[in-house]
C-alpha cells in the first residue's frame, strides 16, 4: 500500500507458429507491460542471437478498414445523427451504453469479415451518395444564382439578352454608389462614347447595372471597370425577367429538396441496418490492431519468438501458466526479479476507497518503483484542509450531494467520473462535521436552531489567532510526517547516510526548542546542537536556506486560516445582505431569498475551488517534495478493453 505492486520480469521464448496465439492470450489476461527489444538488441551480444521481429503486414490493411469505417460512420451520423447527451445529463444522469452481443472473431476471420461488411455497405450507398452530391451541388449552384437574381431585381429586363451576341456584349455588374459617375467617364474613353449604362440602386445602398456594349470592345471594358470595383453578375443561361427566373429556381429548388429527402431516407435505412455492424467493427480491428502493434516490441529467430515484459508479482504464476497451456508447453518462460538498472513500470496499490485518489495523486507524478506511493498520506491530509478551508457544514452538504450524484450518476459506466464523485462526496462529508464543530451553518444563519449551535465548540471569526495556531500546529504535524516517511524511507534501503544528512536534523531542533523553552535548557541544548551538527553536514552552505524553507513551509499552512475565515465572512455578508432586503413586502422577501441562493451557491463554488487547489498545493509542496520522488513510467499492461462489444 505504501509502496507500488511488486513486479516481476518475464521473458517467454515461444515457437513462431504460437505466435498469435501468445499474443492474444497476453491481451486477455491484461497483466503483462510488454518492453520493447529494440533497445536490447543494440547491444552486440544481443544483436548476434537475435532480430527484430518483423512487422506484421495486416498493420497496414487494419488501418485501410478503420478509415473505411470511420467513413461510412461519419456518412451516416451526417444523414441520420444519433441522440448526444448533454453535458450535465451526461455527468449526473447518463444512460447506460448500449451493448453489442457478437461472437468471438479475430485474425484475418475479423479482416475478411469486416471487408466484406464495408465492399456491401460500398455497393448500398454508392448511388445514392452520387446522387446526393448532384443533388447538393446543383442547389448550391441554383442559391447562388438566386441570390444574384435578388441583385438583379430592379432591373426590367429579359435575361435571355444578357451575353453576347454577333456584334453587341450585354452586362450586369454591382458597383459602390459613388464610383457611378467615375464608371461613366471611363466608359466614354473606353468605347468612344458607344455603349449604354445604367443603374439602379439596390437596398444594399449599392448600385445594380446593365452594360452595353460593342463585343470587339468588351475584354478590354472589363478589365479596367474591375480597377473601378465593379463586380459582374455571371447569370447566363436564365430566362425571362428576374422575378420570373427566381420563382422558377424556387420550384426547381423545392423539386431538388423532395429528391434530396428521398435519397436521404435511403441512406437513413442503410444506417439503422448497418451501423451497430461498423461499430462492432470499429472496436474489435483497434484491439487486433494493438495485437499486430504490440509485435513490434518483439525478437526473433529463424523458428523462435522472445517477448520480455512486466508482470505484478501476484500475476506472475498463472501468466506463465496460461502461456504454457495456449501454447502446448513448446516454450520456455522465465520469471525474476528486477535489478536496479531495470525501469520497472509502476502500478500503484491500494485500498478501494483510497484507489480513487489516485487521480490526485498522478496530477504531481508518477511515484519511481522503489519509491513510497503518497496516496495514503494524501487522503486524510486533504479531507482534512479542504474542510477547514471551507468550513461550513451547509456547503459540506451540497458537495456531499453532488458528489453521491456523480457517483450514482456518470460514475456508474466512467472511472474517472466515478473517482471524482468520491473525492467530493468524502471532501463534503468531513465538511460536515467541520462545519458544525465551527458553528458554519450557511455562515451564521442556521446557529438560530439550539440543536445546531449546542455543536459549536469553536467560533473562526472570534478565536482567530487560536485558529492561527491550529493551522499552524497541523502545517508542523504535516510537515514531520514528511520528514519522518523520507527518513524511514533512506533506513529501509539502507541508505543511512543519507537519512542522517537529510532533514532528520529538523526532527532533533523541534524538542530542544521545546525543552529549552520550558526549562530544560541542558536537554534543549543537547539537541539544539545534533540539530546543527546534522544541518551543517548535510547543507554545508545552504543551511540558512533550509532552515527558512522550512519555517516558509509551516507558515504555508496559514492559508488554511485565511480561506476558512474568507468562506465564513463572506457567508454573513450574504446574510446580512438578505436580511437587510427582508423588509416585510414581498418583494422584499423575495429578493432576500434570490440573493441568499445565489450569494451561498458563489460563496460555495469559489472557495470549494479554493479549498481543492490550495489543499493539493500543501501537499505536492510542502508534503511531496519532503519525500517524493516521482518520474516513474506507468504500468501499461497489453489489454483488451471492450466498451460497446459484449462477446457471446
Amino acid at each position: 500500500m505504501l509502496r507500488p505492486t511488486r513486479m516481476k520480469k518475464i521473458q517467454i521464448l515461444v515457437l513462431q507458429r504460437f505466435r498469435y496465439e501468445i499474443i492474444k492470450r497476453l491481451q486477455e489476461l491484461g497483466t503483462i507491460h510488454l518492453i520493447d527489444y529494440s533497445e536490447k538488441l543494440n547491444d552486440p551480444e544481443w544483436k548476434e542471437l537475435l532480430k527484430p521481429h518483423h512487422p506484421s503486414p495486416n498493420i497496414r490493411k487494419i488501418a485501410a478498414l478503420n478509415i473505411a469505417v470511420n467513413r461510412f460512420l461519419d456518412l451516416f451520423e451526417r444523414y441520420d445523427p444519433e441522440p448526444k447527451e448533454g453535458f450535465i445529463k451526461g455527468v449526473f444522469a447518463p444512460m447506460p451504453p448500449k451493448k453489442l452481443e457478437t461472437r468471438e472473431i479475430y485474425g484475418k476471420d475479423l479482416i475478411d469479415n469486416v471487408d466484406d461488411i464495408i465492399e456491401k455497405i460500398e455497393g448500398e450507398t454508392e448511388g445514392p451518395v452520387k446522387e446526393l452530391e448532384k443533388i447538393e451541388e446543383e442547389i448550391v449552384e441554383s442559391e447562388r444564382i438566386k441570390a444574384l437574381l435578388d441583385l438583379a431585381l430592379p432591373l426590367e429586363i429579359d435575361l435571355t439578352d444578357i451575353g453576347e451576341s454577333d456584334f453587341l456584349s450585354i452586362f450586369l455588374g454591382i458597383i459602390p454608389k459613388e464610383q457611378i459617375e467615375n464608371i461613366r467617364e471611363r466608359l466614354k474613353e473606353l468605347t468612344e462614347n458607344n455603349f449604354y449604362f445604367e443603374a439602379t440602386e439596390t437596398s444594399e445602398n449599392r448600385l445594380v447595372t446593365i452594360l452595353v456594349c460593342l463585343r470587339e470592345q468588351a475584354s478590354h471594358v472589363l478589365a479596367n471597370l474591375r480597377r473601378l470595383n465593379w463586380e459582374r453578375i455571371e447569370i447566363e443561361g436564365q430566362q425571362g425577367k428576374p422575378s420570373e427566373a427566381i420563382d422558377s429556381i424556387n420550384k426547381r429548388l423545392m423539386a431538388l429538396g423532395e429528391e434530396k429527402t428521398g435519397k436521404e431516407t435511403n441512406i437513413v435505412d442503410i444506417a439503422k441496418r448497418w451501423r451497430d455492424e461498423l461499430k462492432k467493427s470499429q472496436e474489435l480491428l483497434m484491439i487486433e490492431r494493438q495485437r499486430e502493434e504490440s509485435q513490434n516490441k518483439f525478437a526473433e529467430m529463424e523458428h523462435v519468438v522472445a517477448i520480455e515484459g512486466w508482470v505484478p508479482k501476484h500475476s506472475a504464476a498463472q501468466a506463465a501458466q496460461e502461456i504454457g497451456e495456449v501454447s502446448n508447453e513448446a516454450c520456455v518462460v522465465e520469471i525474476s526479479d528486477p535489478d536496479e538498472r531495470d525501469d520497472v513500470p509502476v502500478q500503484l496499490q491500494n485500498p478501494k476507497f483510497i484507489r480513487s485518489f489516485e487521480l490526485l495523486t498522478s496530477l504531481y507524478g508518477v511515484p519511481v518503483y522503489n519509491g513510497i506511493d503518497p496516496t495514503l498520506f494524501l487522503v486524510p491530509g486533504f479531507l482534512l484542509f479542504f474542510s477547514i478551508m471551507l468550513t461550513d457544514a451547509m456547503y459540506g452538504v451540497i458537495a456531499l450531494i453532488l458528489g453521491l450524484s456523480l457517483i450514482r450518476g456518470g460514475g456508474r459506466y466512467n472511472k474517472f467520473i466515478k473517482d471524482a464523485g468520491i473525492i467530493l462526496s468524502s471532501a463534503g462529508a468531513a465538511t460536515i462535521i467541520i462545519g458544525a464543530l465551527a458553528g458554519g451553518w450557511f455562515g451564521g444563519f442556521g446557529l438560530k436552531l439550539s440543536i445546531l449551535s449546542a455543536m459549536q465548540v469553536f467560533d473562526p471569526m472570534v478565536q482567530v489567532t487560536t485558529f492561527l495556531l491550529i493551522a499552524l500546529g497541523i502545517g508542523l504535524v504535516h510537515v514531520n510526517v514528511g520528514v519522518v516517511i523520507n527518513v524511514l524511507n533512506h533506513l529501509k534501503r539502507k541508505e543511512t547516510w543519507k537519512a542522517l544528512t537529510g532533514n532528520l536534523w529538523f526532527l532533533f531542533a523541534q524538542p530542544g526548542i521545546f525543552f529549552y523553552l520550558v526549562g530544560y535548557k541542558p536537554a534543549g541544548l543537547i539537541f539544539i546542537v545534533i540539530s546543527l551538527i546534522l544541518l551543517l553536514i548535510g547543507h554545508k552552505a545552504m543551511v540558512m536556506f533550509q532552515v527558512t524553507g522550512f519555517m516558509g513551509d509551516i507558515l504555508s499552512y496559514a492559508r488554511l486560516m485565511a480561506l476558512g475565515l474568507c468562506t465564513t465572512g463572506i457567508a454573513m455578508t450574504v446574510n446580512v445582505l438578505s436580511d437587510m432586503l427582508y423588509a416585510g413586502s414581498s418583494i422584499g422577501i423575495f429578493f432576500a431569498i434570490v440573493v441568499f441562493f445565489i450569494g451561498h451557491l458563489f460563496n460555495f463554488v469559489i472557495n470549494a475551488m479554493g479549498a481543492f487547489v490550495h489543499g493539493l498545493r500543501l501537499h505536492y509542496v510542502e508534503l511531496f517534495t519532503k519525500f517524493f520522488e516521482s518520474g516513474g513510467s506507468e504500468f501499461k499492461p497489453l489489454e483488451m478493453r471492450l466498451e460497446i462489444v459484449e462477446i457471446k
